[in-house]
């Protein structure tokens, strides 16, 4: 998604100028040509071509201040394009752009949601269809604080999460590196030694010495593997077919696989949750819902699930018997949907499985630190102690 410059002229306005998010500038042409201006120029803007990929990752770190701040804003009674222009003279600057266009929406007549729909790789649908809602019932400041709660709640999951898996990936890599590194650079210069001497070593450090001497000269080969396999694996993964399977085994997979599935439940709980919570249709959501998922298993028996409401079944009887949710969520589903209450009860849901996910991370990463040292430690153990004792059988020859 590019960003271009536009120059039109209208018979009523004059020269319009503004600028707006397209896959491609053909694209943005075919879409303009049917305000009925005149087309008078479209340009690539400079700073999307050199800031592109940063900027993006930047602006959806600024979409929850922004959010928050916009939401304060409507709240006190200050209209949209007024709370626009204040957030786009106090914002970041490289979120500024995106707060121009958007302002520049607002005041070409367009809804806020409308506006958003120029920045799809930035704003979720989740977030889109949410706004929707909000204008659509009147009820826009309330709906973006909420959406403010929702995303503090997943970044703050997500950071977790991240947090935790932090040291468990620095010490393996760490571990990883050192090892490494004694077999290409220490053990080699001890295999000049010893093959000088001419001496018989010990069977354990000869297939040191080979394990070192087969690294060094075939390790261009295991790396192209390893690029291969991961080639192979995204291309899979481009297959609807075979991204399910795949991510019907990640879910079987001991410990990691129930913590995954976990994730993904929370996921789905939370964002069905928030979006009936404001006033979305539930056929809407669960598509809106369905994108959501990474799992590609799971979104796969939520679209049955979609199916299966829309042919007039309950959408908590439809979950339990695709097996999409445990036991005790469905119970607490099922009230919710008897006391009209399904949108509290899928946020309950969510935050007892982000208990349950945040134990769980906690657990596994008590685990798996003393694991990685032991593991650590026998590996070099074994290296030390092979070039140990081939030093020692050379000592003892001298005797």
């Amino acid at each position: 998604m590019s960003t271009f410059k536009y120059k039109l002229l209208s018979t009523s306005s004059g020269i319009i100028e503004g600028e707006k998010e397209a896959p491609t500038k053909i694209e943005l042409i075919t879409e303009l040509r049917k305000t009925g201006h005149v087309i008078l120029s479209v340009q690539q803007t400079t700073k999307d071509k050199k800031f592109g990929f940063l900027s993006g990752r930047a602006n959806k770190k600024a979409i929850l201040p922004f959010t928050q701040e916009l939401a304060t804003l409507l709240e006190g009674g200050i209209p949209i394009d007024k709370s626009l222009a204040i957030l786009l003279s106090s914002h970041d600057i490289k979120i500024r752009p995106i707060v121009e266009n958007l302002l520049n929406g607002i005041k070409s007549g367009k809804s806020l949601a409308e506006a958003l729909n120029s920045h799809v790789k930035l704003f979720s649908s989740v977030y889109i269809n949410m706004v929707r809602a909000g204008e659509e019932g009147g009820v826009l400041p309330q709906v973006l604080k909420r959406l403010g709660m929702f995303q503090e709640k997943l970044q703050k999951i997500r950071g977790e999460i991240i947090s935790a898996m932090i040291y468990p990936l620095l010490l393996s890599s760490t571990g990883v590196m050192s090892v490494g590194a004694l077999i290409v650079y220490v053990i080699p210069k001890f295999s000049q030694i010893f093959e000088g001497m001419g001496i018989s070593l010990p069977f354990t450090t000869s297939v040191l010495m080979g394990v070192s001497q087969y690294s060094i000269k075939y390790g261009w080969i295991m790396f192209i593997a390893a690029f291969a396999i991961f080639f192979l694996y995204k291309r899979a993964r481009k297959d609807k077919k075979t991204s399910i399977k795949i991510d019907q085994r990640k879910l079987k997979l001991p410990v990691v696989g129930n913590l995954l599935w976990k994730i993904q439940i929370s996921r789905f709980a939370r964002t069905l949750g928030t979006l009936l919570e404001n006033g979305v249709p539930l056929l809407k959501s669960m598509d809106i819902v369905k994108d959501v998922l990474s799992n590609q298993h799971l979104a796969n028996i939520l679209s049955t699930v979609k199916a299966n409401v829309k042919e007039g079944a309950g959408l908590t009887v439809s979950l339990a018997q695709m097996g999409f949710l445990p036991e005790i969520a469905v119970h607490l589903l099922k009230v919710g949907e008897e006391t009209g209450n399904l949108d509290k009860m899928l946020l309950k849901v969510a935050d007892n499985f982000d208990t349950d996910i945040e134990q769980q991370t906690k657990r596994l990463v008590t685990m798996v630190e003393p694991v990685l040292i032991l593991l650590m430690g026998a590996v070099i153990g074994v290296i030390v102690i092979s070039m140990l004792t081939a030093i020692l059988s050379v000592n003892d020859m001298r005797f």
